[in-house]
């Protein structure tokens, strides 16, 4: 295996650490303001843009790592899940900026947000890697 292979590997495998983090993060924080009623504010929108960012960066590195690292049929459950994931985060970001503003809350990302994990966390179950 080529140094290049190894490094996207690497770079693939750590950075699943920053996607956890800033996912638990919006969650939590869109959570704590749709319970306490405040209104959608900038804090939640960079939260959610990072996500889908670092989700995206994630996917577009395993994509590339596919044609690098060897392949086995486990593999099928993960890209399918983590792709999922990015359309589901996506789709939480898009459904927000889309709403009129006066309509706009945090409920939908948190939502979203959660679900976007629990394809994370059954996709990297998927090639029997641990969470953390």
């Amino acid at each position: 295996m080529d140094a290049f292979a190894v490094f996207l590997f690497h770079a693939h495998s750590g950075l699943r650490y920053l996607v956890l983090l800033v996912g638990v993060a919006s969650f939590l924080y869109s959570l704590l303001a749709a319970v306490t009623r405040r209104p959608w504010d900038r804090g939640g929108r960079v939260l959610l843009i990072t996500f889908v960012a670092f989700v995206d960066i994630q996917v577009l590195l395993g994509l590339v790592l596919v044609f690098f690292w060897p392949f086995y049929p486990a593999m099928w459950g993960h890209i399918t899940t983590m792709v999922a994931a990015a359309a589901v985060a996506h789709f939480t970001n898009i459904y927000n900026r889309r709403r009129p503003p006066e309509s706009i809350s945090h409920m939908p990302v948190a939502l979203g947000v959660a679900a976007a994990l629990i394809l994370i966390v059954a996709g990297t179950a998927a090639i029997g890697r641990p969470i953390l």
